[in-house]
């Protein structure tokens, strides 16, 4: 079928009932008829009411910020679900997930159903945890995305920002900033496209800005002084991240 044609195609029952919040209709749906969860459809503004994307009943659901149990059956009736990419950006329903401020159990059962999405860019070249940094995660989250993926530390957007670079710019917890230091060290003096390091994306009005300055120069005087850094592993497969 034609692009042209899933546009004009109306919402299912059980995309209506998402859109619409009724929950326990879209749990019984789902349960009762796992075939629905297949369905792909088309959303007007389906991001920031901007972008119009062709999307799963999955997708639709953790941009709805649906319940925990609604997401396990939308899971459980279409696995493959997970790994499948929305129109507009290419985004996995993780990406959605962590855009969104996700539950952290909601965040665990899409890792569980396939680790390797934490490793999967969008059109962006942001990772999943890009964006949960950037949307404000509890640390439980990105304790999951980095438990699952040590290797998502280690992305790179299409502007040359780092997950560091982004924990540093919202004002995450110095906990968070430690997370992604050990799992990559030398992202703390890695550029970006315009030449900022991570130390100077600190945000000014982060109450802890002078703790996390002192953990990156720390950091970045013992990779001077013991050796030379690896750079990031250029991403020429989606899910080739080392």
């Amino acid at each position: 079928m034609s692009i042209v044609g899933k546009r004009m195609k109306p919402p299912s029952p059980l995309s209506k009932s998402i859109m619409n919040d009724r929950w326990e209709e879209a749990l019984t749906i789902a349960r009762n008829q796992p075939e629905k969860a297949k369905i792909w459809g088309w959303r007007h503004g389906f991001f920031e009411g901007l972008k119009d994307s062709n999307v799963l009943p999955l997708h639709e659901c953790l941009v709805g910020n649906g319940p925990v149990e609604v997401v396990h059956a939308l899971i459980s009736a279409y696995p493959k679900g997970v790994q499948q990419k929305e129109s507009s950006y290419q985004r996995l329903p993780l990406h959605c997930a962590c855009r969104k401020n996700a539950n952290p159990r909601v965040v665990e059962l899409l890792l569980e159903a396939d680790a390797e999405a934490a490793l999967v860019a969008d059109s962006l070249g942001r990772l999943p945890l890009h964006y949960a940094l950037s949307n404000g995660a509890n640390d439980e989250v990105i304790t999951l995305l980095l438990k699952y993926h040590p290797n998502s530390a280690r992305g790179c957007d299409n502007r040359g920002w780092t997950p560091l670079h982004v924990a540093c710019g919202m004002g995450a917890s110095t906990h968070v900033v430690s997370m992604i230091l050990n799992a990559y060290p030398e992202a703390c003096i890695l550029k970006t496209r315009k030449g900022s390091r991570p130390v100077k994306c600190i945000n000014p009005k982060a109450g802890n800005k002078e703790e996390v300055k002192a953990i990156l120069q720390t950091k970045k005087k013992h990779l001077d002084a013991n050796y030379r850094p690896a750079l990031p592993v250029k991403q020429g497969s989606e899910r080739t991240l080392v």
